[in-house]
């Protein structure tokens, strides 16, 4: 199932629900003023009985610290309801942010 969850006007969240596995395609930017819309997603999708949950990056033009912040929110949830957390890279800016804060290599990004 897929489904259209828009809180702000920077930033697109589809959720995309196979089951277990969940998927949050993140689309526009990713700040301060967005980053809690991730969050409450994530929390929802947490009482879910996820197996996986997958970041989709690749359609984010911005990123701020308040984005990268939330992405570890869903690292922490993950480990604490023994789920796997998967990240699709973003745009070589996005990846940049991550490369800078030494997280590059902390983080369980994709291919």
């Amino acid at each position: 199932m897929r489904a259209t969850l828009t809180a702000t006007p920077q930033l697109e969240l589809r959720h995309e629900d196979g089951g277990a596995h969940h998927t949050l395609v993140l689309i526009g930017e990713l700040d301060v003023a967005s980053a809690p819309l991730l969050e409450a997603a994530l929390r929802r999708i947490g009482t879910n009985a996820a197996e996986t949950i997958t970041l989709d990056l690749s359609g984010l033009t911005f990123m701020d610290s308040a984005g990268l912040r939330v992405v570890l929110v869903a690292r922490e949830l993950c480990d604490g309801l023994g789920c796997e957390l998967q990240l699709v890279p973003g745009s070589g800016q996005i990846q940049r942010l991550f490369e800078v804060t030494g997280l590059l290599d902390q983080l369980p990004f994709r291919g």
